[in-house]
């Protein structure tokens, strides 16, 4: 099964497309940083239970998104750790965010969208 990388963005795209659960249905595995899972998801949005699996960054992919956000000034300090994921885990990234999009292109890691998904 592939493993795809979701930063927040995408994720709460589906759920107000009311689309989340047949996202889950697909053939993937959908993997988040554990930090940005418990910082802006985990209280407000139930996505463990369909199939989100937080995921822990190892150290040298830790240093790798601290150094992205000091390169990359518009992404979020949690998207640039779902783009460290992306890196680490070797697969694609899913947001629907212009300036993550454009860091992980300039990265070489495989970008794909909400459309994408859809």
């Amino acid at each position: 099964m592939q493993l795809l990388i979701s930063d927040a963005n995408i994720l709460i795209d589906l759920e107000e497309g009311a689309l989340i659960e047949q996202m889950f249905q697909l053939p993937f595995q959908f993997l988040i940083p554990d930090i940005l899972f418990e910082e802006e998801l985990d209280e407000q949005h139930a996505y463990l239970s369909l199939g989100l699996v937080p995921q822990k960054l190892s150290g040298k992919s830790m240093l790798y998104g601290m150094t992205l956000t000091q390169k990359y000034t518009h992404p979020s300090r949690n998207d640039c750790f779902a783009l460290a994921l992306a890196k680490q885990e070797n697969c694609p990234l899913l947001t629907g965010d212009q300036a993550l999009r454009t860091a992980a292109e300039e990265e070489a890691v495989m970008v794909q969208g909400t459309l994408w998904i859809v």
